[in-house]
């Protein structure tokens, strides 16, 4: 194997192609990513904040109110799909992680379901991003009417549903958010063992926030947005249809949690599209977060834990 390059199983065909590696085993080039699309509804709601609380890992706390900003998105002409898009269903909350030498605040993204397998194979294994696929067909927009509707679904269960109407166009410049804020996802790959007693591989936080230390800073080239535009919406109908095993075997429980959070208040809508540099979706700057013993040792050693 090549030092220097990105790996994923099967590593014995040689690097990896994804958002950060061209298929020659090199960086991307700005001007081989073209331009990409992005269509976003992000809906802010308030929750019960005990059962935020029950869905955040070793480190983690919940930082302010419990407020769940849930994004509905679709992705399009993206360079390392060949032009291909998919559909985003991605819940994040604020949180603060506490780290073996820096404390960092941001929002937590305890999970995503994404319409391409390509896109969980790379942010899985590389980025430490909890990802799992669903069919996400394309937004349903319909301008003149108002009205934005999607949907999200796996062996034939729906289980997510966003219905928005009275949509009006309110322009404005782009929120930060859209560039991107600091985010911080929870990486764990399962160690290989009998019964499964082994603990874990890998478990520590990944985040886009900048390094504190300069010298494992990341520079990002200035992103320029184009083409944007911005609604609001006066109704919004959010759905979380629970599971069962039998519906949806490997992820019920995963739905069922999230169906549990209450919607208790809608506090804004915002839905936007624009079009910027493709490279903007390769999250180049993702860095791990070395964790406090006492946070991560029950998961990687779970027999020493008290």
């Amino acid at each position: 194997m090549k030092t220097g390059v990105r790996y994923r199983m099967p590593v014995v065909f040689g690097p990896s192609v994804s958002p950060r590696q061209h298929p020659d085993g090199r960086p991307w080039k700005i001007e081989e990513t073209g331009t990409m699309t992005l269509e976003t509804a992000s809906i802010r709601y308030r929750t019960d904040a005990e059962k935020l609380k029950a869905l955040l890992p070793p480190g983690f706390e919940l930082r302010g109110e419990p407020v769940i900003t849930l994004n509905y998105s679709w992705f399009k002409d993206l360079y390392w799909l060949a032009g291909r898009g998919y559909g985003v269903v991605m819940p994040t909350f604020p949180v603060t992680y506490y780290g073996k030498d820096e404390t960092l605040e941001g929002n937590f993204n305890p999970c995503i379901w994404e319409g391409n397998p390509d896109a969980i194979m790379t942010g899985r294994e590389e980025m430490g991003f909890a990802k799992l696929f669903a069919d996400i067909p394309a937004t349903v927009w319909q301008e003149n009417e108002g009205t934005l509707s999607g949907e999200a679904s796996w062996y034939g269960h729906t289980f997510f549903e966003l219905n928005l109407s009275g949509m009006k166009e309110v322009g404005g410049k782009p929120n930060q958010s859209i560039i991107g804020n600091p985010n911080i996802w929870f990486k764990y790959i399962p160690k290989t063992a009998v019964n499964g007693t082994g603990g874990g591989d890998v478990a520590y936080a990944t985040t886009n926030a900048p390094a504190a230390h300069p010298a494992a800073a990341f520079s990002r080239p200035a992103l320029e947005i184009s083409n944007y535009r911005r609604w609001t919406a006066e109704h919004v109908d959010i759905k979380w249809h629970r599971a069962t095993f039998e519906q949806l075997p490997l992820t019920a429980h995963i739905v069922n949690k999230l169906a549990d959070l209450e919607i208790l208040e809608v506090i804004d809508v915002e839905v936007s599209s624009f079009s910027m540099p493709g490279i903007g979706i390769s999250a180049d700057e993702l860095r791990a977060i070395e964790p406090k013993d006492e946070n991560s040792v029950s998961i990687l050693h779970p027999s020493t834990a008290e």
